[in-house]
């Protein structure tokens, strides 16, 4: 048999990470998800203050609280990486609590570059999981993805900056003096079109070696695409949380998948109810109830304690956030604890 036609052969693995369903409606055209916040915010009027809150509530809020199903929730994760499980837990709030009250931009831009960071992450981790599919995979390729997408985003963000536009809200984000100038931004362009271009030619060479396939060069082009555009739209708040809209979406299919997979093997009960095969809404709603959980507490601290909502939805949310940042972090880099089978 020629190699052309073993690659054909139908006992061949699939090149999803999944099955072509799940694939397409949990990682890739639920990019759909991106328009839908600039949509409400400029068709029904919705103000931006309104698009987070609904966006946290509805997916925000519930992918980050998934993390802990693998991390705090589990005491195999617990066992094995004590420090890693709650360090995070203990120093991340006191510096969030601190830096709303005291360098609150300081913590607007740390947030947002984190942010970005964490979604290029995801979106790299993804597209190394279906180069995992190729047989070809090597972490250095993982990087060349990480990079293209985070050039990507940035490229258009650098102008922003330079120019003084690239507010959240009444709070524009820091940006490096010395950097404000047009030569920068322009640079920054030039590296993102050469290393989007490397990423093509290399992507061509791969795809006719039959080294990744089609499910790869569809996710990430798609996603190059969506990270060119977001930084783009007018209320910048608005268009990222519809690529958070999107990175959340991606987030809950993903980690259900993961613990779905490892059920028979989980250490706790609770962990083995919540990743039962045919439960996913038991999955959500556990996560949505400790989303509406912590509205409540925002809730408390804005309309009975009176403290400045702006600070207090901050200082609330990313104290969960970026503990679920840093657990992802590890997660994604642990590779063979953090990934469907």
């Amino acid at each position: 048999m020629s190699a052309e036609a073993r690659v054909l052969t139908p006992s061949q693995p699939s090149q999803w990470i999944a099955n072509p369903r799940w694939d397409l409606v949990c990682l890739t055209l639920s990019a759909v998800l991106v328009a839908v916040p600039v949509l409400v915010h400029s068709l029904g009027k919705t103000t931006a203050g309104g698009m987070d809150l609904l966006i946290t509530l509805l997916i925000g809020g519930p992918h980050m609280y998934a993390t802990f199903l693998k991390t705090v929730f589990e005491p195999r994760f617990r066992q094995l990486h004590p420090a890693l499980t709650w360090a995070p837990v203990v120093v991340v709030p006191i510096g969030v609590i601190l830096g709303a009250i005291y360098a609150f931009p300081w913590l607007l831009t740390f947030f947002f570059t984190w942010a970005s960071i964490h979604v290029c992450d995801q979106a790299s981790y993804i597209g190394y999981l279906y180069r995992e599919k190729g047989g070809a995979a090597r972490p250095w390729q993982r990087l060349l993805d990480f990079s293209v997408i985070m050039t990507s985003l940035y490229s258009y963000a650098m102008y922003r900056h330079v120019a003084g536009t690239f507010r959240i809200g009444d709070t524009t984000l820091w940006f490096p003096a010395f950097l404000r100038h047009d030569w920068f931004a322009n640079s920054f362009a030039v590296m993102t079109a050469a290393l989007i271009a490397a990423w093509v030619v290399f992507t061509v060479n791969q795809l006719r070696r039959r080294e990744v396939a089609a499910p790869y060069t569809f996710f990430m082009a798609l996603t190059i695409g969506v990270a060119l555009l977001v930084p783009r739209l007018n209320e910048l708040s608005v268009s990222f949380q519809g690529f958070n809209a999107w990175h959340s979406f991606q987030y809950l299919g993903l980690t259900y998948l993961i613990l779905r997979q490892d059920n028979n093997a989980a250490g706790y009960a609770f962990v083995r109810k919540m990743a039962q095969p045919g439960k996913f809404f038991r999955y959500y709603g556990w996560n949505l109830l400790l989303t509406t959980g912590t509205t409540l507490v925002i809730l408390v601290l804005t309309l009975v304690l009176r403290l400045p909502a702006e600070p207090s939805y901050y200082a609330v949310v990313l104290s969960f956030l970026l503990t679920h940042y840093a657990h992802d972090h590890f997660l994604f880099a642990l590779g063979s604890g953090f990934k469907p089978k």
